[in-house]
C-alpha cells in the first residue's frame, strides 16, 4: 500500500493530528502510475475537484427498527487521491445508546461509478434506540489537504477542503403491546439462560451463590438481573453481576453474569422454581419467554463448633506412635542453640572488623514495587472519579486510574496500557474483561485527541469502569 495507506491508518487508530504540511510529491491514484499529481485544469474549481474523488459517508444497516433494537452504523472516507486528512467532527448521537465497536484496520478498495476509492472505515458503532420516532445520526467530517498541480503555471499548490457525511434518519417503531410478557424491560435481540447453585447440599447459615447466566446478541448491556421467586426457608443479598461483550463482530455478541448469595434458615429441600427471561426477537417480530431448570437445595443441619474441631483430629494418637516426635523437637532445639551461637560469634568477628576499616557507602539496588491500593480505596476514587466534570479532566483521570486498578491486581509494575490488556488475556481470572479495558483506552485516547468528544462519552464510560472495577476488586 502507499503512503496515504500507513499515514490514514495511523489517524484512525490514534486520532492523532497530521501534519499541516504535505510532503513534496505524493503518488496519485487516478492515473495508476503512482508517480504524478492531479492536474488542475484552468476552468476548474480546486474544491469541485476534490469532491468528486474525496467523501464521507455514514451509512445504517436498517431504516426501520423497533424501540431497544440494536442496529450498525458504519463512517467512511472515501478518497481516490493521496492527501493527509483528520476528523475535524465526531458525529453527535441523543435518544440512543450507543456501544463502539472495532473498526477495521486495513482500508480496501472499492469502486465507486468506474472511478477506484481506497475506503478507510472510521467509526463502526452500535447504536440501540431508545424510544420511538425518528432517530437523528450525527454527521462526521474530515479535514483533507491535497496536492494539485496548476495547469497554467505548473507550480503544485496544497488545498484544503471539509468533507461531511450526509445526516441519516432511522425510524423507530414502538413495540407491539399485543402479548408483551409482564416484566418485560424493553430487551431486542436473541438469547438463552442458564442457572446453577454451588452446591446442592449445604449446611444451614452457610453461603451458596446463584449463578444466573444470560447469553446471546442484541444488547447485551441493557440486560438486567432476571427476577428470582425466591422459596420459604432462604434469605438471600446483594448480589454482583459482569458483563462481556465481543466488540469485534456485528451482531455483537456477548453474555451478562448475576452471582446472588443466599443462605437456608431451615433444614430441608427447598427448590427455586424456573427464572422467566422475556425478550423481543425482531427478526420474528414477536415476545418470546425463556426460563431456567428448577434448582432443588438440600439444607442439611448447621455444623457447630465442636464438630468442625472434632474433624481437625480423626486419629487416635499414642505416646508410642508419636514417640519419635519427642526426639525431634530435641535435635530441632539443639540445632537452633549451636546456630545461634555460631552466628553471634560472626556477629561480634564482623563488627570488630568494621571498626578497623574507613565507612563504605553501599548502593542497594531496589525494585520498584507494583502500585497497589487496597479495596477501599479503589472504590473510594471510583466514586470521586464519578463526580468529576469536564469530558478531558475526566478521560485522563479515567486511564491513570485503570493503569493503577490493573498494576494492583495482576501485580505487575508495567504502565503501557497495551501491555497491561495483554496480561489480561493471558489471566485466566481476568481474561474476560480484557475487550472491555481495551475499549475504555481507545475510547479515551480518541476522545482526548478529537476536537469534539463524543456525546455521553463520561456516562459510558464510567459505566465500563465500574463494571471492570467489580470485577477486579469484588474478590480481593
Amino acid at each position: 500500500m502507499n503512503k496515504i495507506v500507513v499515514l490514514f491508518a495511523m489517524l484512525l487508530s490514534c486520532s492523532a493530528l497530521f501534519a499541516q504540511q504535505p510532503p513534496a510529491q505524493l503518488p496519485s491514484l487516478l492515473d495508476g502510475t503512482g508517480t504524478q499529481l492531479p492536474l488542475l485544469h484552468s476552468n476548474e474549481k480546486p474544491e469541485d475537484f476534490i469532491r468528486k474523488n474525496i467523501f464521507v459517508e455514514a451509512t445504517a444497516a436498517k431504516k426501520n427498527v423497533y424501540a431497544g433494537e440494536p442496529f450498525l452504523v458504519t463512517y467512511k472516507l472515501y478518497t481516490a487521491l493521496n492527501s493527509q486528512a483528520r476528523v475535524s467532527k465526531q458525529p453527535a448521537f441523543s435518544g440512543c445508546s450507543i456501544l463502539e465497536l472495532l473498526a477495521d484496520k486495513d482500508p480496501h478498495d472499492e469502486t465507486v461509478k468506474g472511478k477506484q476509492f481506497h475506503v478507510f472505515t472510521m467509526r463502526k458503532i452500535q447504536v440501540t434506540p431508545l424510544q420511538e420516532g425518528t432517530l437523528l445520526l450525527g454527521e462526521a467530517a474530515v479535514e483533507s489537504v491535497v496536492q494539485l498541480v496548476n495547469f497554467n503555471s505548473g507550480n503544485v499548490e496544497n488545498f484544503s477542503v471539509t468533507l461531511t457525511s450526509k445526516a441519516l434518519e432511522v425510524e423507530v417503531k414502538v413495540l407491539p403491546a399485543l402479548n408483551k410478557p409482564m416484566g418485560f424491560s424493553g430487551l431486542v435481540g436473541n438469547f438463552n439462560i442458564a442457572a446453577n447453585v454451588d452446591s446442592n447440599n449445604v449446611p444451614v447459615g452457610e453461603n451458596v451463590v446463584l449463578h444466573i447466566k444470560v447469553k446471546g446478541n442484541g444488547n447485551i448491556a441493557g440486560i438486567r438481573s432476571p427476577v428470582v421467586q425466591w422459596p420459604q426457608g432462604t434469605e438471600h443479598f446483594d448480589g454482583s453481576d459482569t458483563q462481556y461483550v465481543d466488540v469485534e463482530n456485528y451482531p455483537v455478541n456477548g453474555y451478562a453474569n448475576f452471582d446472588i448469595p443466599f443462605i437456608g434458615t431451615g433444614e430441608g429441600t427447598v427448590t427455586i422454581p424456573p427464572i422467566l427471561f422475556s425478550y423481543f426477537d425482531a427478526s420474528l417480530q414477536a415476545y418470546k419467554t425463556i426460563n431456567t431448570e428448577p434448582l432443588a437445595v438440600t439444607f442439611t443441619k448447621a455444623i457447630s463448633h465442636d464438630e468442625q474441631m472434632k474433624d481437625v483430629v480423626t486419629e487416635d494418637i499414642t505416646n508410642k506412635k508419636y514417640l519419635w516426635i519427642v526426639g525431634a523437637i530435641a535435635l530441632t532445639v539443639i540445632t537452633a542453640l549451636m546456630l545461634s551461637s555460631y552466628f553471634k560469634q560472626r556477629k561480634a568477628s564482623a563488627e570488630k572488623l568494621l571498626k578497623s576499616r574507613q565507612p563504605v557507602q553501599i548502593l542497594v539496588e531496589v525494585k520498584p514495587e507494583p502500585a497497589k491500593k487496597n479495596t477501599d480505596e479503589i472504590f473510594t476514587e471510583l466514586n470521586s472519579l464519578g463526580a468529576l466534570t469536564g469530558s478531558g479532566n475526566f478521560l485522563l483521570k479515567c486511564k491513570s486510574f485503570l493503569i493503577v486498578a490493573l498494576q494492583g491486581r495482576l501485580n505487575t509494575i508495567i504502565s503501557s496500557e497495551q501491555e497491561l490488556i495483554e496480561l489480561l488475556k493471558k489471566n485466566h481470572e481476568f481474561a474476560d474483561i480484557s475487550a472491555t479495558c481495551e475499549h475504555i483506552f481507545d475510547t479515551s485516547n480518541r476522545n482526548l485527541y478529537s476536537p469534539l468528544a463524543e456525546d455521553n462519552i463520561q456516562d459510558q464510560l464510567y459505566f465500563e469502569l465500574t463494571s471492570v472495577i467489580k470485577k477486579l476488586y469484588s474478590s480481593a
